[in-house]
C-alpha cells in the first residue's frame, strides 16, 4: 500500500510539472486576471531556520516574489513542536496574505497528542498545494560502531536506553518514527527534543545524541561528506541518491515508512479563486529548470498538488498517524 501511495505522488508531480511547464509557454501569468496580490505576501514557518522547510520554502520564495509582482516575506514563528505558528496562520484573516508552509505534524499528529491546541487542526486551515514530499533516512554520528540495521538493533538490545535520537519536537514525524522503530524492534531508545530540525541536526552532528530520522535535504550533503553515516531509508524502495543504502522493509522492519512531506495552507475561509492563483503560480515556479534541478540535487521530489488533493491527503495522513500513535501506546500531554 506504501509503494502504491509513492506511485500516487510521482503521478501527481508529472501532472503539476507538465501543466506548469504549458503554462510558462503560454506565457503570461494568471496574476493579471485579478488585484490579488496588492501587498506584500507573508509565509509562516512554524519551525526554525536552518531546517529543509526553510531551505524549500525560501528557494520558492525567491522566484515567487518576482512572478507575484510582490515581495513574499519568509517568517520562521517556531514553538511547541510548530503549534505556535501554525496558530498564528489560523487566527490571521483569510484573504491569502497570510500563509503557512509546514510539514504535516502541526496539522496531523499535534491534534492527536495535544488535548488542548489553540486551533482546530481540521478545521482551521484550507489548502493550497502539497508543495514536496522526500524520504527519510536514519543516521547516526559516526562514533557509533553500528552500519547495518541488524548491528543496530543488536547495539539498542545490548544497552537499553543507552541510544539516544533527537527529533524537531514531540509528536513530529521524526519523534514518531523512532517510536515506531522502537516498538517493531522492541528496542528501547531515549528521546532528546529540540524545537525545530536545525538544532536537532546540529546535536547530532556533534555527537551530543546519537542518532535521527532525517528527511534527504538535511541527510544528503551530510552523507556525502561523511559526517553521519545512514543506516536505512524509511521507504518503501531504496532512494536514487542512496542506491547502497537499503530500506527498513528489507531489513525486516515494513512498517517503518516516512515520507515527509511540505504543504503551503491559508487560514479557513480564503477564497477558493486566491487558493488557485496561489496553487498554479507556485507550481510554476517547481517548474522552474533551475528550481527543480536544485530541488532534486537536495532530494526532493517536486509535487505542487491542486488543493483538493492537499485536502484529501491532509485526511489520510491524520488517519494514518492517529493509528500508529495508538499502537505505540502514547498518551495525549
Amino acid at each position: 500500500m506504501k509503494s502504491m501511495r509513492r506511485i500516487f505522488l510521482r503521478r501527481l508531480a508529472t501532472t503539476a510539472v507538465t501543466v506548469a511547464a504549458a503554462q510558462l509557454g503560454a506565457g503570461g501569468s494568471v496574476w493579471a486576471q485579478g488585484s490579488y496580490p496588492d501587498k506584500p505576501v507573508r509565509v509562516i514557518l512554524p519551525f526554525p531556520p536552518g531546517g529543509s522547510l526553510d531551505l524549500v520554502m525560501r528557494l520558492v520564495a525567491d522566484k515567487l516574489g518576482p512572478r507575484l509582482g510582490k515581495p513574499v516575506v519568509v517568517e520562521n514563528r517556531p514553538g511547541a513542536s510548530g503549534v505556535v505558528g501554525t496558530a498564528a496562520v489560523a487566527r490571521a484573516e483569510s484573504d491569502g496574505y497570510t500563509l503557512l508552509f509546514t510539514p504535516m505534524s502541526p496539522l496531523t499528529t499535534a491534534a492527536v497528542l495535544m488535548k488542548s491546541l489553540p486551533y482546530d487542526a481540521r478545521k482551521a486551515f484550507s489548502p493550497v498545494s502539497l508543495v514536496v514530499a522526500m524520504p527519510s533516512v536514519l543516521v547516526v554520528n559516526p562514533k557509533i560502531s553500528a552500519r547495518t540495521v541488524p548491528d543496530f538493533i543488536s547495539l539498542a538490545k545490548a544497552s537499553p536506553n543507552n541510544l539516544t535520537y533527537s527529533s524537531p519536537g514531540i509528536g513530529t514525524t521524526t519523534h514518531l518514527a523512532s517510536t515506531l522503530l522502537s516498538q517493531v524492534a522492541e528496542i528501547k531508545l531515549t528521546h532528546v527534543p529540540y524545537q525545530g530540525s536545525g538544532p536537532a541536526l546540529n546535536s547530532v552532528l556533534a555527537g551530543h545524541v546519537d542518532m535521527m530520522f532525517m528527511d534527504t535535504v538535511n541527510a544528503l550533503p551530510r552523507i556525502r561528506s561523511k559526517e553521519l553515516i545512514p543506516i536505512a531509508v524509511a521507504s518503501p524502495q531504496r532512494f536514487h541518491s542512496l542506491p547502497d543504502v537499503p530500506t527498513f522493509a528489507e531489513a525486516g522492519y515494513p512498517a517503518v515508512i516516512l515520507d515527509v512531506w511540505f504543504a503551503m495552507f491559508a487560514p479557513a475561509g480564503t477564497p477558493a479563486a486566491i487558493r488557485q492563483k496561489l496553487r498554479d503560480e507556485v507550481a510554476q515556479v517547481l517548474a522552474m529548470p533551475e528550481v527543480a534541478a536544485r530541488l532534486r540535487d537536495l532530494g526532493v521530489e517536486i509535487i505542487g498538488s491542486q488543493p483538493d488533493i492537499l485536502g484529501e491527503h491532509l485526511k489520510n495522513e491524520y488517519v494514518r498517524w492517529a493509528e500508529v500513535i495508538r499502537t505505540t501506546g502514547m498518551v495525549p500531554q
